[in-house]
């Protein structure tokens, strides 16, 4: 009994998880879409109608799919296992902005913001991944 109270625990914790990251990203999307921020250091200048109109329905895809993955984690596994790996390449694509491309110190600080974000995130979903 003890084992399935931890289980259902785990699941609900997990659901929970996936619940914020699909909030987030639906306020990244409107974020995006409107050329607003959700963080302080934000740089007028990086705004670009086109790209962040494009991030804004990527941002909705994500929900779409977390949203999907909470209904019943255990059915959408493969799903789930897909997003793990989305965001093991968004810690790679971030790294490499940070790495590669000029921008502002702001902005360096906010892409190391959104990628340790994506770490803890990252983690949490692989140790809470149901194992059946």
């Amino acid at each position: 009994m003890q084992n399935k109270n931890n289980h259902m625990n785990k699941l609900k914790l997990l659901q929970t998880i996936l619940i914020l990251n699909a909030l987030y990203f639906f306020i990244a999307a409107i974020a995006h879409f409107f050329g607003l921020t959700i963080f302080p250091m934000y740089d007028k200048n990086l705004y670009s109608p086109y790209h962040d109109t494009l991030l804004a329905l990527c941002d909705l895809i994500f929900v779409m799919i977390f949203l999907t993955i909470t209904k019943d984690p255990k059915k959408n596994k493969d799903i789930l296992n897909t997003i793990i790996a989305a965001f093991i390449l968004v810690i790679i694509f971030n790294l490499s902005i940070i790495w590669k491309i000029e921008i502002t110190h702001l902005k360096i600080i906010q892409t190391i913001v959104e990628t340790i974000g994506v770490v803890i995130t990252l983690i949490l979903l692989v140790i809470l991944k149901p194992k059946n």
